[in-house]
């Protein structure tokens, strides 16, 4: 519905522009030209996955194998695989979705969205009857039809140069920017070519024949209004096409929108709203509303806002025929999309790109895409109920042929990593709730930065990854370099973040899977329902994610989560090389673990001694809750401090462990349970060196219970450990005993060249006392 204060506003217009005017030549209501009742942008959308019919923006999210081997918890101390398959099903304008992969258990099914109930559509209203306004005729009064001298002077009027110093207002998204330019510039106004703006009248041609009349260093304005636009296929695929011209404006005034009422019979879009095609340089959008009357029946043709240049230094090709060159110096700003058939804005091959305060609402696919680009700045998105990302930069791969699809239109591929992946942008207060996929992806990108994020109620907060084609519909895109992702909050998502190389296998070169200058930092994720933050990669003994920083991750899973996956919001960390794990906690009511891993099936292949190095730095890394912190099946590990509260069964376990060195590690109230109960268990471990362990805990003793264990030697893999030097370990319990509770394993498949220093204090003693013990077949020499 129109507000009283467009209405007011618009007839404080009219009276202006009457005052103007000749005696006896009177000012028609602009409220005559308003649409009765405009669509709320907050209006439900439907959330459902739609099969996608556009083929300049389209790809399936085919997930691969992603599993990793996990020891069960048992005695025997022998780790089984079980690898499901979770497919997402839906085709994406990025890539695959990453697999959401069990550790030790089955996945259950993921929830997904209830895409049962139907949105509730845009309502069709009645044209308002026109009125003269009070100070110029009789109110109430049907206006008359203008003479031919009234449209000659409000058409003069229009067109008169204009200049303003406004700013763009940018601090809100209620406020209007305004247009500013250097020199006059003439109005290209649609109302002049018959654009009546009543939301039921047919502006189709008006537009375009505004659009026809308008060129290079003019602008073209909307006035309030509803300007219906219901012809299907229009020339140049857009309601409004930009073609070729520079130093342009798009304005629309207050409640001001673009009706788009031009869907196929089968639901399907069959234009973009406004489109923009190089070569081009300076071009502003301001205020613009775009809405598609009825929300499509599928994904299809029609972005709100497409943008399409050139992705690269050189001229295009001969064949190309999707633009003249690049676009350069774009501003879209306080616009919004509902219901668009595909993204509300995608920028292609676009320099110095400039989004401030972008509401998208209801679209089937990304709410704001980026490919190819460079030196793109966005301050302000808001993304609700998207059929796909809410934010995306995404730039494909291939190394001579620079289309995706065809020479006539975009998404770009690059043959290497640079600038135009998207390079020198900067992305800030980001918010997306609602709808499939993730809240925001990066993939084959370069120097980014994107800060002050908010995700709520997505498949996934953030992704990052990298990809091969496999079949029709795959996309192919290199590992991103110097990502810069902070302060984030992610909430009930089925996975909060994801690090995902999909059908990289590791053999390939490392423009595949060495993301270098990856770093994600201070983020907060709340109740996710499978993995609170997973890295994947496929089911193969050389799988590998390098380059990557996480550091002051806190992850929280309470009882108000809905049905856990196969993840139980805990946190997978598979796979990693050259990469540093700085100060990640989770705090789960539930049973969710910590797994520090290397590649699957990598036991099939290498005894510990044989394992490859990983070079991971880690610290602080805590988990608070029934859940154990297992590292297994890795080598090369610089670890400080590691500490778990409140363990249901074993706290802390090192399965398989090759060159690694810990300051600290910490088990506090572990054995929880009824069952057999740990503090620390080092199981198959060689070369390891552990400064201090710290195990406290209560009376409570389940069916078993040892402070530490060294162990897990087996006939079929290996012996309990070799070069194992545990320089402190202090033990408090509640106990009234005074054994030490360390257990070593003996006989042949025990360890060698090992050696343990604990001290140890039982307080449920009548007189509790300290006690200390020296172990091993390495014994250190005594120093003063």
């Amino acid at each position: 519905m129109v507000s009283q204060s467009c209405r007011a506003g618009g007839a404080a217009l009219a009276v202006g522009i009457g005052m103007l005017l000749a005696p006896g030549i009177a000012a028609a209501d602009p409220s005559a030209d308003a649409a009765g009742t405009d669509v709320s942008a907050h209006a439900p959308a439907d959330t459902r996955q739609d099969d996608h019919t556009e083929k300049a923006d389209e790809e399936t999210d085919a997930p691969e194998d992603n599993a990793e081997d996990i020891p069960e918890d048992s005695a025997e101390d022998e780790a089984e695989d079980e690898d499901t398959d979770a497919k997402t099903g839906h085709r994406d304008a990025d890539d695959e979705e990453p697999t959401e992969d069990p550790v030790d258990e089955p996945v259950a099914d993921d929830p997904v969205a209830d895409n049962e109930d139907d949105p509730e559509e845009p309502a069709e209203w009645p044209a308002p009857v026109a009125t003269l306004t009070d100070t110029v005729g009789a109110g109430g009064t049907p206006a008359p039809v203008e003479s031919p001298a009234t449209w000659a002077v409000l058409a003069w009027a229009r067109r008169q140069p204009f200049s303003t110093t406004t700013a763009a207002h940018t601090s809100a998204r209620h406020t209007t920017a305004s247009s500013s330019t250097a020199t006059p510039a003439t109005t290209v106004d649609v109302r002049d070519y018959g654009a009546v703006g009543d939301g039921v009248t047919d502006d189709s041609a008006a537009i375009k024949a505004a659009e026809a009349a308008l060129a290079s260093g003019q602008r073209l304005h909307f006035p309030e209004g509803s300007y219906r636009f219901a012809q299907q296929n229009p020339n140049g695929g857009a309601a409004v096409l930009l073609k070729g011209l520079s130093d342009v404006t798009v304005e629309f005034a207050p409640c001001a929108r673009l009706l788009m009422d031009n869907l196929d019979a089968a639901g399907h879009g069959t234009s973009h709203g406004i489109r923009v095609e190089g070569a081009a340089s300076n071009v502003t959008i301001l205020n613009a509303t775009i809405e598609w009357k009825t929300r499509p029946s599928a994904r299809s043709f029609g972005d709100g806002f497409s943008i399409l240049g050139w992705a690269s230094n050189t001229p295009p090709p001969p064949g190309w025929t999707g633009s003249t060159g690049t676009v350069s110096n774009v501003s879209l700003v306080n616009a919004t999309v509902i219901n668009a058939p595909q993204t509300g804005a995608i920028f292609m091959g676009a320099s110095d790109v400039t989004v401030t305060n972008f509401t998208a609402i209801g679209t089937l696919a990304d709410g704001l895409h980026f490919n190819a680009n460079r030196r793109v700045t966005v301050h302000g998105l808001l993304a609700q109920n998207t059929g796909d990302d809410g934010l995306a930069f995404v730039t494909y791969y291939d190394p001579t042929l620079p289309w995706t699809y065809g020479p006539g239109d975009g998404p770009f591929n690059q043959p290497g990593l640079g600038e135009w992946n998207n390079g020198g942008s900067v992305a800030t207060n980001i918010t997306v709730t609602g709808g499939a996929a993730s809240g925001v992806r990066v993939q084959g990108g370069y120097d980014i930065t994107i800060t002050d994020v908010t995700v709520t109620g997505k498949e996934f907060g953030l992704q990052v990854n990298s990809a091969k084609a496999t079949g029709p519909g795959d996309w192919t895109s290199l590992a991103s370099r110097d990502i810069a992702v902070s302060d984030v909050t992610i909430s009930d998502t089925v996975t909060g973040i994801v690090l995902a190389t999909n059908n990289i296998d590791g053999t390939e070169a490392s423009m595949w899977w060495d993301f270098s200058g990856l770093t994600i930092s201070d983020v907060t994720i709340h109740n996710s329902r499978n993995w609170s933050l997973a890295v994947e990669t496929p089911a193969s003994t050389t799988s590998r994610f390098a380059g990557v920083t996480l550091r002051n991750i806190h992850a929280e899973v309470d009882a108000d989560v809905g049905p856990l996956g196969g993840g139980n919001g805990g946190i997978l960390l598979a796979s990693l090389r050259d990469s540093v794990i700085d100060g990640v906690r989770l705090v789960s009511v539930h049973g969710s673990d910590i797994n520090v891993v290397g590649a699957a099936q990598i036991r099939s292949q290498y005894s510990v001694a044989d394992l490859p190095s990983s070079n991971l730095t880690i610290d602080d890394l805590v988990l608070e809750g029934p859940g154990r912190i297992l590292i297994q099946d890795i080598a090369g590990l610089d670890v400080g401090a590691v500490a778990s509260h409140g363990a249901n069964s074993a706290a802390i376990e090192l399965f398989r462990v090759k060159s690694a060195s810990f300051d600290t590690i910490g088990a506090y109230l572990p054995g929880r349970g009824n069952g057999a109960g740990w503090g620390v268990r080092l199981l198959q471990v060689h070369d390891l060196d552990v400064a201090n362990i710290e195990v406290i805990t209560d009376d409570h003793i389940g069916t078993s219970w040892w402070a530490v264990e060294l162990g897990g030697g087996n006939p079929a893999q290996d012996i309990a450990g070799a070069g194992v030097r545990i320089d402190n370990i202090t033990y408090v319990s509640g106990r009234d005993a005074t054994d030490s509770d360390i257990v070593v394993q003996g006989g042949p498949y025990g360890p060698v060249d090992w050696y343990i220093n604990a001290t140890w204090l039982h307080e449920g003693e009548a007189s509790p006392l300290w006690r200390a013990g020296l172990w091993g077949d390495a014994i250190p020499p005594l120093t003063s």
